[in-house]
């Protein structure tokens, strides 16, 4: 692209790479990238019926929990529905990008088109990127409970029950 004319399409027909905009795509795309994405769509969609499955299983067990917990008058109790609802929206989350992973394949089975690949691609970069959160998440959160018994049994070491 020459820097005088910003409107100029650059010569290897991709436009401007620069931010999101896609620009002029004139590349296909190809029958095996399709057939490959195809061939994940089953397994993308039954892990994604699963959490959502999960997800409403753990909703069952919010209720339920609280119900206990009000009913025995401990509201302390309510603290594991307030876990119960952190794990049901991550299963919700992971369930709706799954889904809708699975979606973006199907529109690009039919259309063909780069731009249903790049949306099924960008939906498979967000489910990574979540996954990757939530694995350091739960990593920090057993290196913080680790780090706590071992105060605890030190703790309890200083008053000689240990």
């Amino acid at each position: 692209m020459s820097g005088d004319n910003p409107f100029e399409v650059s010569s290897d027909g991709y436009g401007d790479r620069s931010g999101y905009d896609r620009g002029v795509v004139t590349a296909e795309v190809s029958t095996r990238t399709i057939e490959l994405l195809n061939q994940t769509r089953p397994w993308v969609s039954l892990i994604g019926i699963l959490a959502w499955i999960g997800t409403a299983l753990l909703v069952i067990v919010i209720l339920g929990s609280a119900g206990m917990a009000l009913a025995a008058g401990q509201p302390g109790m309510m603290l594991i529905a307030v876990m119960y609802v952190i794990m049901a929206l991550i299963y919700g989350y992971i369930a709706k990008s799954l889904t809708g992973y699975a979606k973006r394949i199907s529109r690009l089975n039919i259309s063909e088109r780069v731009e249903d690949l790049e949306d099924a691609l960008e939906a498979q970069k967000n489910f990574w990127k979540a996954i990757g959160i939530i694995t350091l998440l739960v990593i920090l959160m057993y290196v913080g409970l680790l780090l706590l018994a071992f105060a605890g049994v030190a703790f309890l070491g200083n008053l000689g029950r240990f």
